[in-house]
């Protein structure tokens, strides 16, 4: 039987659609099952343990899926190529990456946003002679 591999995100996410009452201790397997079994038609899925796979992929066909709404992120590495003390840096494809590299601490914020705060505050600084350009919202 081939493992898999799961991300974190992932098994909260079937945690959450497993929706476990209160206490209740579930496995990633058995929350997994609920959830499929959830997914199956009401009347193939009446009294059964065993998800038919082939009426639950037919089901999902029937699904749409909307597509994210959020705009994509500006490219970082494509600003950090503007500023010239992060060209040199390895590793500063992404805007935490790049928080990381100058010691800036997030906090769990988004690192877009307090590079950008941080770069204002820098360029305000009369003792920087050079100006950094300015982060691209999103």
């Amino acid at each position: 039987m081939p493992q898999f591999t799961v991300d974190d995100d992932l098994a909260a996410l079937v945690e959450k659609l497993a929706k476990p009452k209160p206490f209740e201790n579930l496995t990633f397997n058995a929350a997994l099952r609920r959830v499929l079994m959830d997914l199956a038609p009401k009347g193939a899925a009446a009294g059964r343990t065993v998800v038919d796979t082939a009426s639950v992929l037919a089901e999902l066909d029937h699904l749409t899926f909307t597509p994210s709404k959020k705009a994509p992120s500006p490219n970082p590495a494509q600003w950090a190529s503007k500023v010239p003390e992060l060209r040199e840096l390895r590793d500063v494809s992404t805007w935490a990456a790049i928080c990381k590299a100058l010691g800036i601490d997030t906090r769990g914020d988004s690192a877009r946003r307090k590079l950008q705060s941080w770069v204002i505050q820098r360029n305000a600084n009369p003792h920087n002679k050079n100006k950094w350009p300015d982060v691209p919202s999103a």
